[in-house]
């Protein structure tokens, strides 16, 4: 049996589909199994496919007619024989040591959660800077990329991802399941994960009304994280803001304001000193 079970939904990615699935063969870890799903897909993908299950004994086949890539990941998961679960969406791709860093670290105890630093490729390039997978910051939105390694026994216990969701928010909902449980998410400093941008990429075609509902839904069903502190911690928000800039760099705000790297480190200096007890 295999310890791992890579998920790949894919649908009508011709273009994109070989190049992921050749990332998971370039593996360094080999005890996994690959279910490709081909989510109905009208063009070629599905041949391209059946290529690699013709010629690989590790990658196996769900073909069923289109029901989008929430019930295209459930499906495979319920099918998979693996003890650890990496979703991977078929334009997407991972480096040679992925399979291998992650399950290293979750067999060694660093986390329920194991993901990596990320990187856009495609129409645009750059890291992909997210804060911390704290509770707060998680509460505020994702942190967590799709393509992260846990257990699929965590997966059945949260009844998997939430079909009511959409364009990616089924991860966060998803991982929102941990948090409430205090559950650890560990973060691998090596980019480990390359996120596809393009004209039809899942994030970009969601409408802020239907973004704002999702959100409302995910709030009501994980209420527990949203009571009283989090009103709190929004009006706290407004005056104090610590964000990353698109060049990654830490940007901290008062009252929507950004203030100087060198005067943070002052008072930062100042408040050290008070601490110990020295002259100021």
């Amino acid at each position: 049996m295999a310890r791992i079970s890579v998920i790949i939904p894919c649908y009508n990615q011709e273009k994109y589909i070989a190049e992921c699935l050749d990332s998971v063969l370039a593996q360094t870890f080999n005890d996994y199994e690959a279910i490709v799903v081909n989510d109905g897909s009208t063009d070629s993908s599905l041949t391209i496919i059946q290529q690699y299950i013709d010629k690989y004994p590790h990658f196996k086949l769900i073909n069923q007619v289109n029901q989008g890539v929430i019930s295209a990941r459930n499906n495979a998961i319920k099918e998979a024989k693996g003890e650890y679960i990496f979703p991977l969406d078929g334009d997407d791709k991972i480096a040679p040591t992925c399979l291998e860093k992650m399950y290293q670290a979750l067999e060694t105890g660093k986390g329920d959660v194991i993901y990596s630093e990320s990187e856009f490729f495609g129409k645009c390039s750059g890291i992909n800077h997210h804060l911390e997978a704290t509770k707060i910051n998680m509460a505020l939105g994702n942190r967590v990329v799709c393509s992260a390694l846990y257990r699929k026994s965590d997966w059945e216990k949260y009844g998997g991802y939430d079909p009511m969701m959409r364009n990616g928010l089924e991860d966060w909902e998803f991982w929102l399941n941990f948090v409430e449980e205090n559950k650890v998410f560990y973060k691998i400093k090596e980019t480990l994960f390359f996120y596809r941008i393009s004209e039809t990429s899942r994030n970009q075609s969601i409408s802020k009304t239907t973004q704002k509902a999702l959100k409302k839904l995910i709030r009501q069903k994980h209420s527990k994280l949203y009571g009283l502190h989090f009103i709190i911690l929004r009006l706290l928000r407004f005056f104090y803001q610590k964000k990353i800039t698109k060049s990654g760099r830490m940007c901290i705000k008062i009252c929507k304001i950004p203030i100087p790297k060198g005067l943070i480190k002052y008072f930062s200096k100042i408040a050290v000193k008070f601490n110990k007890g020295d002259k100021v």
